[in-house]
This record gives structure tokens, sequence and C-alpha cells, in this order.
């Protein structure tokens, strides 16, 4: 008989954690805390293939609901894409957990859920997807165009008397800055934006049959248009500033975006399973030196990413 060992006891601790959070929030659950970038999006077809095949006896084959707790620093919107088309293929309903952070590419995909859990301590960030520079290292796109933007106007604006103060400028601006790449920046925000205004009013409004206050009936425009505000408000790089600038539950349910998050934090029982779970599942995965992690209950376990 092979002796037990301390990874082995923390995977059966982790699997009994997961299976009291989707117990909890009626689902199956599962835990992603990696950068959102390929190979994520093969990994987690493979993960909910994987469940779905395990216990799945409904006549349209659809689960009933999926639990993702997530952390992310954010990556690229087409790997969300794509990630929330495999979700939706076999879950009616999918609901989106995030105990710390879920930053630029990570906020669309939350937004991409029936229900948003948070608590005071969870942030999401400004919707500003990342570019890889010439070192493989991603950096926040919305920072790459306001710096061409303020070089192009500075220049065009400019009255110097001193000529080659301007030169200078325009060089570098020639010299640093790719317009393939500021094209691409450009789109993917105008990708994240639409998809955002596609989601919203697609699942997480679709219940939203009368306004909070005035009880007037919703109809299928005003949920576009608050999907629109929602958007918009979360890309404006001038009014977030930062790539890393956290965006707390209050915030977002502020009257300018204005929207409706469940906090997990005033049920004890639930917050004490996400806590402890979110803890120890992070904690052993930096023990073990991974990158970026998919966690499920059972067989599957924690499935190293990156």
């Amino acid at each position: 008989m092979e002796a037990i060992n301390a990874n082995h006891l923390v995977s059966i601790v982790l699997s009994d954690m997961n299976e009291k959070v989707g117990s909890a929030l009626e689902g199956d659950c599962m835990f992603i805390w990696c950068g959102i970038q390929s190979p994520l999006d093969d990994e987690l077809r493979v993960v909910i293939e994987d469940m779905v095949s395990q216990d799945n006896d409904s006549e349209d084959g659809l689960k009933h609901r999926l639990i993702v707790i997530l952390e992310t620093n954010g990556g690229y919107i087409e790997v969300v894409e794509r990630m929330v088309s495999v979700m939706r293929k076999h879950y009616r309903e999918v609901y989106f957990v995030v105990p710390g952070h879920a930053y630029s590419a990570g906020t669309v995909l939350v937004l991409s859920g029936d229900k948003i859990f948070m608590d005071y301590y969870s942030v999401l960030g400004p919707i500003d997807p990342q570019y890889q520079d010439e070192d493989g290292q991603l950096l926040p796109g919305a920072g790459y165009l306001a710096k061409f933007e303020e070089l192009t106007k500075r220049i065009n604006s400019s009255r110097s008397q001193l000529p080659n103060a301007t030169k200078a400028e325009l060089a570098f601006l020639i010299k640093r800055f790719d317009p393939a790449k500021l094209f691409h920046i450009e789109q993917a925000i105008e990708h994240g934006q639409s998809l955002v205004m596609e989601w919203l009013p697609k699942y997480k409004f679709k219940n939203w049959k009368t306004t909070r206050t005035r009880k007037r009936r919703v109809t299928a425009a005003m949920r576009r248009d608050r999907a629109k505000q929602v958007a918009r408000m979360l890309g404006k790089a001038d009014r977030w500033h930062s790539h890393g600038r956290g965006i707390s539950m209050r915030e977002l349910e502020a009257s300018d975006i204005d929207l409706l998050i469940d906090d997990f934090g005033q049920d004890p029982e639930v917050n004490e399973h996400i806590r402890n779970y979110h803890g120890l599942a992070v904690d052993f995965a930096r023990k073990m030196g991974y990158r970026g992690f998919i966690h499920t209950k059972g067989q599957s376990g924690m499935r190293q990413v990156l």
C-alpha cells in the first residue's frame, strides 16, 4: 500500500472544499487561477467535457449550473470568448465568484455570468486587454494607446520655438509605436466592450423585469442601453487611470455603472467556504510552483495550466 503524503491530503481537502462551495451555490464548482491566455481555453474545454461526461442525465445535454471561482490579472479577449463558448455549450447558467481580483479580460469574462458574487474586498478592473511586448511580457493596451494619443496631441498642438524638440518627439513616436499594434489594441478594446454589450442582456439581465425604484417594466432596449453604459464606463481609461485599478463592489453598484452584485460575505457559511477554498488552493499552487491552474473536485483535481 502506498503511503499517504502531504500533497495527497491537500488534494482530498481541496476536493471537499470545492464540493461545499458547489453545494452552497447549487452547481458544479471550478476554480480558475490563471492569466487568460492559451492554453487556458484548451484546458478548460477538456476539464468541462470531463466533468459533464461523469454526471449528466439531462435530456438536452445541458447541466444546470457552473460555479466559477476566478482570480486573474487578465489577458486576451479572444481566449475569453472561447471560454464562454465552452461554458455555455454545457451549462444553462454560469455564476462567477471573485474572492480577490479579476482584471481586464477577466472582467469581461465575469460579465458573461448570470450572477456575479463579490464581497467588500473583491475587485474587478477596467476593460483593458493586454498585448505582448518584445520580451513576451503582457502589458496593458490602454496605456499604450493613451501614450500614443498624448504624444500625437502634443506634436499637433506644438507652437514651440525649439523645432528640434518637436522633431525629437516625432522621431520617438515613429520609432516606438507600431501602427499594427495600435490597431490590434483598439480592436481588442472594442471587441471586449461589444462582448459585454452582447452578454449582459443575454445572461445577467435576462431576469431583469422591473426597475428597482420606479418598478417600471424593463424592455429589451433598456437592457441593451444598460449593457452599453456598463461597457463604456468600464472601458474609460481616463476614469480608472490604471490597468490594475481595482473597481470595488460598491463602485460597480453606484449610479454611473449600476450593476447588481451578490455579496457572498453576507452569508457567513458561504463566505467561510469560499475564503477557505481560495486561500488553500492558491497557497498550495504557489508552493508547487504553478503559474496557473484549474481545480475541480474528484479525479480531475488541480490541473496545471501555465
